[in-house]
């Protein structure tokens, strides 16, 4: 995690010429101090001098803020790399951060014995080269479990299931395998129905009970066994691996009680409910198996209230709007996946999942494929599409380089995780949920419920549920104004 950014003082500190604020000089560029935010970012800022048409590193300023290069600004500073001769941000030894990328994936991923690179290595090593951020590359390498395991891929002459299933777990081997997967390498990508077997074993032998244990095994072996059997997604991993833990907290709070399984009582599972954190709630995904396979009593976990959410309305609609292009703090995929949930009322399981072939382009005009039809994006819509397609955003990696995710994730070949989100974009003033009812309610007044539902990708009859709650508090407003008029 990055070290946060100090507050600037004053009292202390001169101001900087160019952000204005109170931190420690570290240069005198063109006569004015110059902090070490911005001193960082002058030799970052590549373009072309507005005086010269040189290309590359520009550092200065006019006095209307267009770039200046070294020669034209006066400003002294060591841009140019010893190896490659590129203006670029040096890292040490005077090579360039791009350079010294190459050098050390090279050192990594040559075979010490060979002195040259396993060919299924070779796209990868390409990849990594070729990143668009070296540094984050660099720090990436850094990692010592990252460096001990392509070292280990490095010093194998064929990269197979048995090398690959020899890693040690970690997320770092998943990462990579990933990677490895995404440039070439077939089947590498961590086999989460494996990474669940070994993971149960030890969620066994955390059950206190001998009975219990047994009868967690006959949930692990016949219930959840055949769902995670065809493909066992990432998701469907870590909603079984939760399952199996509250159902552990279960059996050992039974324990702890002296309340034999098979004598569970309704007063018990509410008790474990009242008890601990809401995730208990989760139970539900054990009990009724366990219910129908012990032939125990009756037992129910009230579940969560649903259409509790209160919908935005118009208004607060019409203020969302405005917010999406003028909020300082988002940037041009935030807009884009708020505006899909406000304008079209998408959940965010699915805007996350947008892939750039469901934008296409008809008649002219930029069109969005949500449910059976597409439908066209009016501007100013079709610029976020634009914006978003120019952005680097999850894209200066090895990882999502070429995607076909429009909101690519951190994980190679992944789109962003929609809980992540939703998270994000309720900080900044747009909660999924009560936005999307808002949109739906409001929608539905002026089209045909079974129309929208086919275009925009929902369920007919959730369609209609939403176009009867609409109409009925469109109806109560309206008998309201009569009522105030008389």
């Amino acid at each position: 995690m990055a070290r946060p950014k100090p507050l600037p003082d004053p009292t202390k500190y001169t101001p900087c010429q160019r952000c204005n604020q109170a931190y420690p000089t570290v240069a005198w560029w063109q006569g004015q101090p110059i902090c070490n935010y911005c001193y960082l970012a002058g030799k970052r800022t590549t373009g072309r001098c507005v005086r010269c048409r040189h290309v590359g590193i520009c550092p200065g300023r006019t006095p209307t803020g267009e770039l200046l290069c070294r020669k034209c600004s006066g400003i002294r500073l060591n841009v140019d790399c010893v190896q490659c001769g590129d203006e670029a941000e040096l890292y040490r030894a005077g090579h360039c951060w791009r350079c010294e990328l190459g050098a050390q994936v090279d050192q990594l991923l040559t075979h010490p014995a060979t002195g040259t690179i396993n060919v299924q290595l070779e796209p990868l090593a390409s990849a990594l080269k070729s990143m668009s951020r070296p540094n984050s590359g660099v720090t990436w390498l850094r990692n010592q479990q990252v460096r001990s395991i392509l070292r280990q891929l490095a010093q194998s002459p064929t990269i197979d299931q048995s090398l690959l299933e020899g890693l040690p777990p970690s997320r770092h081997t998943s990462h990579i395998r990933a990677l490895l997967a995404q440039h070439g390498v077939t089947d590498a990508k961590v086999d989460y129905r494996d990474r669940f077997d070994t993971w149960s074993l030890d969620k066994i032998a955390e059950v206190n009970d001998p009975a219990s244990q047994r009868v967690l095994r006959s949930y692990l072996r016949w219930h959840l066994a055949h769902k995670l059997h065809d493909a066992c997604s990432e998701g469907r991993f870590l909603a079984s691996k939760q399952a199996v833990t509250v159902a552990v907290s279960f059996f050992n709070w039974l324990a702890a009680q002296s309340i034999p399984f098979t004598e569970v009582s309704q007063t018990d599972v509410d008790r474990y409910i009242a008890e601990g954190p809401e995730t208990r709630r989760l139970l539900t995904r054990f009990l009724p198996w366990a219910i129908k396979s012990y032939r125990l009593t009756k037992l129910e976990i009230t579940p969560h209230r649903r259409d509790t959410t209160r919908e935005k309305t118009v208004d607060e609609q019409i203020e969302q709007l405005q917010n999406l292009f003028a909020h300082p703090d988002m940037n041009a995929q935030d807009r884009l996946m708020a505006a899909l949930i406000l304008v079209f009322g998408q959940p965010t399981h699915k805007v996350v999942a947008l892939q750039w072939k469901d934008i296409t382009i008809r008649d002219g005009a930029q069109a969005i494929t949500l449910g059976k039809h597409p439908v066209i994006l009016e501007p100013p819509l079709d610029e976020l599409v634009v914006a978003v397609s120019q952005s680097v955003a999850n894209r200066q990696t090895a990882a999502n380089a070429v995607t076909p995710w429009v909101f690519p994730g951190y994980r190679p070949g992944s789109h962003l995780n929609a809980n992540h989100v939703r998270i994000r974009l309720k900080k900044l003033g747009f909660p999924s949920l009560s936005t999307r009812i808002g949109t739906w309610q409001t929608i539905t007044q002026t089209t045909p419920p079974p129309v929208l539902a086919d275009a925009l990708g929902l369920n007919p009859q959730t369609a209609i549920r939403h176009a009867r709650r609409g109409s009925g508090q469109y109806g109560a407003y309206v008998a309201d104004r009569i009522h105030a008029e008389t």
